[in-house]
């Protein structure tokens, strides 16, 4: 779940196995499916697995996301060193990832520890570069980034019934992980414009300039800043529409992987996308439709009240 090089063994542990939701189409081009000068990659999520290409151009992309399971997911996007690719990831990762975690849930902490000092040395230098945020079943997100030539994965690490969708037992198959390449042909994307501009930072939390309004909306998202946090997790933002009973507190806890039931299906609201973890200094935009109702920006750390990354807004 961490998705940060850290100083903690357990911190680098959980930066990169949590980051699984993929398809195996390893070979398959992306096509642009959006207008004219539009890049776009279509990733679907299918029970506990995306249908996504294999290979992309550079630059700015659009990824839409379209969440046709029953379960909430998400699809952040991680570049991986040189010579690194799904097989060490399934091989080397995930499985440590598990078991750390079960231990973790048994209270042996000790043990979780020792596990997660089993992951590769290769496992801190993973880059997150974004992807579309936590979206519900039957919603479409989409999560715009500008992407290097090299290998990618798309990951979701929800978890059901404690177990992580990017870890799957059966060694014949893949957990929610993708592989795609990005090739150094160029998208000819611009980058794009937003009517919501967020900024996201570790001491100042979520500063929003302009009012969302209903229907299709983009968000441009800069990170200030990329820091750790408690849970080993860097700040992203998320976008949940709030029922009129919401229990903040309840969702608070939801989006923390360490608390009971945290990240963990069902959700307790419903998630219409986002954009997941960037480097310090980043900027990626996400698009949601919006319906008029009340909704919160919020991101997958602990403390998100304290410290202002949980922010509501009323659409009318």
């Amino acid at each position: 779940m961490i998705r940060k090089q850290v100083s903690l063994v357990l911190g680098l542990a959980l930066a990169l196995v949590l980051a699984s939701c993929g398809s195996n189409n390893k070979d398959t081009e992306g096509k642009s499916s959006g207008k004219a000068g539009e890049q776009v990659v279509n990733v679907i999520a299918k029970g506990l697995t995306f249908e996504a290409p294999g290979k992309i151009p550079s630059g700015w992309t659009t990824f839409r996301f379209s969440n046709k399971s029953t379960m909430v997911h998400f699809a952040l996007i991680e570049k991986l060193p040189e010579g690194q690719g799904i097989e060490s990831q399934q091989r080397e990762v995930a499985p440590v990832f598990q078991k750390g975690m079960d231990l973790l849930s048994a209270g042996d902490t000790d043990a979780a520890m020792a596990e997660f000092g089993k992951l590769p040395a290769w496992f801190g230098q993973i880059v997150y570069l974004g992807g579309p945020g936590l979206t519900s079943p039957g919603h479409v997100s989409e999560a715009t980034v500008k992407l290097e030539p090299g290998t990618y994965l798309l990951e979701c690490y929800v978890k059901t019934n404690g177990v992580f969708h990017s870890y799957n037992p059966d060694s014949t198959s893949y957990g929610m992980v993708h592989e795609f390449t990005v090739t150094a042909d160029s998208s000819q994307q611009q980058e794009p414009t937003a009517q919501i501009a967020v900024e996201i930072s570790s001491k100042t939390g979520f500063t929003m300039s302009g009012t969302p309004a209903a229907g299709r909306q983009t968000f441009s998202v800069t990170f200030v800043d990329q820091i750790a946090h408690e849970n080993f997790v860097g700040h992203d933002v998320h976008v949940a529409r709030l029922p009129e009973d919401a229990d903040i507190d309840k969702l608070e806890q939801w989006m923390d992987w360490r608390q009971p039931g945290g990240l963990q299906t069902p959700s307790p609201v419903e998630f219409v996308g986002g954009l997941n973890e960037m480097p310090s200094g980043s900027r990626g935009y996400f698009t949601v439709n919006l319906k008029p109702g009340r909704y919160a920006l919020v991101s997958e750390v602990p403390g998100i009240q304290a410290k202002g990354l949980l922010r509501t807004f009323t659409v009318e």
